[in-house]
């Protein structure tokens, strides 16, 4: 039944990468492969079954969120409009979060399969602590979201990111809550995506009518 949870998460996951390749948020998109192959790997576990191939398998999901989970902030600052110095320091935080998560889940993987009702996977058993990079994540995007919220009254993402951080920190008792707060996340950036394009096109075409409108009266 897990392992049935855990493909529904990754065809979720299809879904928000499939609207975000159609809005051309191509960083987004590669979150979504990564997070879609994350889901995929534990629901395919137990038909892999224990051994070196589903360990590489399951090595490609640690490198997957050490390199592309931080370029949500990335997207989270275009979001927010920040001006070229506040992208660029945000740039620069997520670059230093994957070279942390390089250490953490790359440098410093070593894989120990681990089952959980009726799935079966690899986990780092040199994981110490919280995942740093993946909490500063989802920090700023809460940071993001309150300047939404505030600026255009778009609540959602900042829901979203409140909802990964409890999800996240309830994911060690149940590890399936963890991917479902990701895909709720996933999908909340998504729909800020799309609502900041439709917002852009409608100042366009308000634009575009007032100088009609100007060049009809003279």
């Amino acid at each position: 039944m897990v392992s049935l949870i855990f493909a529904v998460l990754a065809v979720g996951m299809v879904g928000a990468g499939v609207v975000a390749a159609r809005l051309r948020a191509w960083l987004v998109v590669v979150v979504a492969g990564a997070l879609v192959y994350d889901n995929a790997v534990i629901a395919a576990g137990r038909f892999v079954g224990e051994g070196d191939a589903l360990e590489g398998l399951n090595a490609g999901r640690f490198v997957g969120h050490a390199l592309f989970t931080p370029l949500l902030i990335v997207v989270g600052a275009g979001l927010a409009g920040l001006a070229r110095g506040g992208r660029r320091a945000l740039t620069a935080l997520a670059a230093v979060l994957v070279g942390l998560g390089i250490w953490a889940d790359v440098v410093r993987l070593r894989l120990v399969p681990e089952r959980h009702a009726d799935t079966l996977r690899y986990v780092n058993d040199n994981a110490a602590g919280p995942p740093v990079p993946a909490v500063v994540v989802i920090l700023v995007l809460i940071g993001i979201g309150v300047v939404l919220w505030r600026r255009d009254g778009w609540p959602w993402l900042f829901a979203g990111a409140v909802a990964m951080f409890a999800a996240a920190a309830a994911g060690f008792a149940v590890p399936w809550l963890g991917n479902l707060g990701e895909l709720v996340l996933l999908t909340t950036v998504v729909l800020s995506l799309r609502h900041a394009r439709r917002a852009v096109e409608g100042t366009a075409n308000h634009t575009v009518d007032d100088a009609a409108g100007k060049a009809a009266t003279g």
